[in-house]
């Protein structure tokens, strides 16, 4: 089977990767193979290949952490049947062939889109998380608004009426923005907490920040008090900085958000309520995530390069 392997770390995350030819995997007593049919490129694929990540992987080296395909062979202690649909939440989705442990997959219905399924675990679940203990009524902030992820925080927060401002760096988002959900588009900038102070329709408890940066200090300073800052992503820096005065006396929690720290502390039966919310979700259409192109796992190198275009609109997805 081919599986891609990061060789090296690189700014250019086309030049650090290769595709292997290796043996088919073995399947486990507790567990199956699973045919990976759909696996999309992620930030946090990114930040591993251009050696940004917090974890340090020795090389060569797995790639990818989400996919979904069809169970092939079930081990003896099994409970999936040949044939069934799973979405991976990770272990180095972009192969063709996994093995892997039943309890580290999500069975789906048979009749879910696969390419969307492949896109359930990591946007979807931090979603979930990033809302929890946010209830009708609340106003949220998040900045990198047109990404796929904020999509779905717009379309989410909207089903359960709470306000979103959304803060991007293009003003011409905003009438897709607010057809999304969004309650008022702003474009980032130093005034961004006055705008946001006459924009908001109740205080912001809790902001979502993707980006990191001076973009980090920005967004703390529209939160009320009481409320909380809750960063994911890095993409635009690697530090996050704050106002000092403002931290210490204000009351706003900051935190990190981890999709696998969170997966790893969830009880498996929280684990599948999610899971079963998620595809309902996503067949009345609230999380579908737009696709710009597909790509064969062996073009992986070329896939990345469209990733990292200016300008692009969907996800790039590797399928077999």
């Amino acid at each position: 089977m081919k599986q891609v392997l990061c060789v090296q770390m690189a700014a250019d995350p086309a030049h650090t990767v290769r595709v292997d030819t290796v043996e088919d995997p073995r399947c486990p007593d507790d567990g199956v193979v699973v045919a990976v049919k759909a696996r999309p490129i992620n930030p946090a694929d990114l930040l591993l290949l251009q050696g940004r990540h917090v974890y340090t992987p020795t090389l060569p080296s797995p790639v990818g952490i989400e996919g979904a395909g069809v169970v092939l062979q079930s081990g003896p202690r099994s409970t999936l049947a040949p044939g069934s649909i799973v979405a991976i939440p990770f272990g180095g989705t972009w192969r063709e062939q996994m093995a892997i442990r039943d309890a580290d997959l999500l069975p789906l219905p048979a009749n879910v889109d696969m390419e969307q399924a492949a896109m359930l675990c990591v946007n979807p679940f931090t979603v979930m998380g990033m809302l929890e203990g946010v209830v009708a009524g609340d106003t949220i902030i998040l900045n990198a608004a047109t990404s796929a992820i904020s999509r779905q925080v717009l379309a989410v927060a909207r089903r359960r009426g709470v306000s979103s401002i959304a803060v991007v760096r293009d003003a011409r988002a905003e009438a897709s923005l607010l057809a999304e959900g969004a309650h008022a588009v702003l474009v980032d900038d130093d005034d961004l907490a006055a705008r946001v102070a006459a924009a908001a329709p109740s205080r912001i408890v809790r902001g979502l920040d993707a980006v990191a940066g001076p973009a980090s200090g920005r967004l703390y300073d529209c939160i009320a008090d009481g409320g909380e800052l809750v960063v994911y992503g890095l993409l635009a820096s690697d530090r996050v900085e704050l106002p000092a005065a403002r931290l210490v006396f204000r009351d706003v929690t900051v935190r990190g958000f981890s999709r696998l720290r969170a997966l790893a502390a969830m009880p498996t039966t929280r684990r599948q309520a999610i899971t079963s919310e998620l595809v309902g979700l996503l067949n009345e259409g609230t999380l579908r995530t737009e696709i710009e192109a597909r790509y064969p796992l062996e073009d992986v190198a070329a896939a990345l390069t469209h990733h990292e275009r200016p300008g692009r609109r969907g996800k790039i997805l590797l399928v077999s």
